[in-house]
């Protein structure tokens, strides 16, 4: 095993234990062979890459910005990965003569064959669209298919999006949704040898526009909310707990996002009530401690509750030794990644998850060594080997058991209000359907585009 391939398992199974589900959709558009560009947006600090990184068909390569190359541990994956160091103009250091170095590594790259990974915008962010495009993309780009012309390899651009359902919150989910890709035809180049100037500013703007189509955006944080519940209520979840894919929830959203931005202009009044209303209902939802994903009346029936509620009880019986063991040892640097990246992070959520990940490369293996040289003092070096390689397992047995206890708290509160709040539980059952009926009648009164 290469080191390359051992960093991204080891980043794989980082990803499967922070996020709760991880998905990957049009993985079939990606090209099989040939130089290509990824280009993603960038919600998520170095999160972003290794998700990339992990989902891609074929091997990626990143361009990073230098000072990662120097921090400890995060220097060594970038260096494993066969990353190519970028000098941006408020680094030290920079210089033009690096900068070429940079664009001469990138098409090299290409030129070989390979895959490279860029995020235009060319700094991670929290805002809700994305920032104006650096033009290296674009140039890299069109430097390579000019060294490559003739030779029958084009190069493509493979636009990507990131879609975090809460990019901060541990346990939340993300999807990386591969787009069309596109072939960058090899320009004419100047006595210089760079591209003019204006297809350099057309192809940035074409990358932008792939981007946007796989990506979620929109001009307001509360835009991103209405839409997230009003998803929620067309359509929620079926059977026993079974969610929808991530790619059908953005789909979805994306919809509702167009949906929202032209009944904003042609029925702002309606569409203001109707937000109020959704705002409204979802509060006193949280409000009473239920989730509204549990107030669907066709999945609320006592005898699936007490099919699952039994089911968890079952599943608490086999693990709970070792989730409890799991939780006791685990709970300290757990709540020490959390301190210190809130701390570090200072509010910005782009940044959140990365500091998370990063102090949980510290805490965690510190804690199984410690809690190893303390069993070693009892049992020997066996004794010390046995509990290093079983905590971590502990530690999983929890997290399991934990969010299983949660889902089925929540069904249990749901039927908690159904049984003794009857009237307050049938007042919310007939909201929601009414919140829903009215979505759809509007939609259909208006004739709404790619509804």
């Amino acid at each position: 095993m290469t080191v390359r391939s051992a960093v991204t398992a080891f980043t794989r199974t980082l990803l499967r234990v922070f996020f709760r589900r991880v998905e990957v959709a049009g993985l079939f558009r990606f090209p099989k062979d040939g130089p290509a560009i990824v280009v993603l947006n960038h919600p998520n600090g170095l999160v972003d890459p290794a998700v990339l990184l992990c989902l891609s068909p074929r091997s990626v390569s990143f361009v990073a910005k230098a000072p990662l190359f120097d921090m400890p541990v995060v220097g060594f994956l970038t260096r494993a990965i066969d990353s190519i160091p970028v000098w941006r103009r408020e680094d030290d250091g920079a210089a033009s003569e690096k900068t070429r170095k940079t664009f001469s590594s990138s098409c090299a790259l290409l030129r070989n064959g390979g895959v490279l990974g860029l995020f235009p915008e060319g700094t991670t962010h929290d805002d809700t669209r994305m920032k104006p495009l650096k033009t290296g993309t674009a140039r890299i780009a069109l430097a390579a298919a000019s060294g490559l012309a003739g030779s029958g390899e084009p190069v493509r651009i493979v636009p990507a999006g990131l879609l975090f359902t809460d990019k901060s919150a541990f346990r939340s989910s993300v999807l990386l949704v591969f787009g069309e890709p596109f072939v960058v035809e090899p320009p004419e180049v100047s006595e210089r040898g760079t591209p003019p100037p204006a297809l350099v500013r057309a192809l940035t703007d074409r990358v932008r526009e792939a981007i946007d189509e796989v990506t979620l955006q929109a001009d307001r944080d509360e835009a991103l909310a209405l839409a997230a519940w009003v998803e929620e209520l067309l359509d929620p979840p079926r059977g026993d707990g079974e969610e929808a894919s991530l790619e059908r929830e953005l789909g979805l959203r994306r919809r509702l996002l167009r949906a929202y931005a032209n009944l904003k202009e042609a029925r702002p009044k309606e569409i203001s009530r109707l937000a109020t209303r959704v705002v409204r209902y979802e509060s006193l939802a949280s409000a009473l401690g239920v989730d509204p994903k549990a107030l669907d009346p066709d999945r609320m029936t006592p005898a699936g509750i007490a099919w699952n509620t039994g089911k968890t009880a079952l599943l608490a019986l086999l693990l709970a030794p070792a989730a409890l063991l799991g939780f006791l040892v685990h709970f300290p640097a757990y709540t020490a990644a959390g301190i210190v990246a809130n701390r570090y992070a200072r509010g910005d959520k782009s940044l959140l998850a990365t500091t998370k990940m990063l102090g949980s490369l510290i805490f965690f293996p510190v804690t199984w060594i410690v809690a190893g040289a303390l069993a070693g003092t009892r049992l020997g070096w066996a004794g010390a080997l046995a509990a290093i390689a079983l905590l971590p397992a502990s530690g999983w047995a929890a997290l399991l058991l934990s969010e299983r206890f949660e889902r089925s708290w929540a069904a249990l509160r749901a039927l908690g209000l159904l049984l003794f709040k009857k009237r307050l539980y049938l007042r919310l059952v007939a909201e929601r359907r009414a919140i829903r009926e009215a979505i759809v009648r509007i939609a259909e009164e208006t004739k709404l585009p790619n509804w």
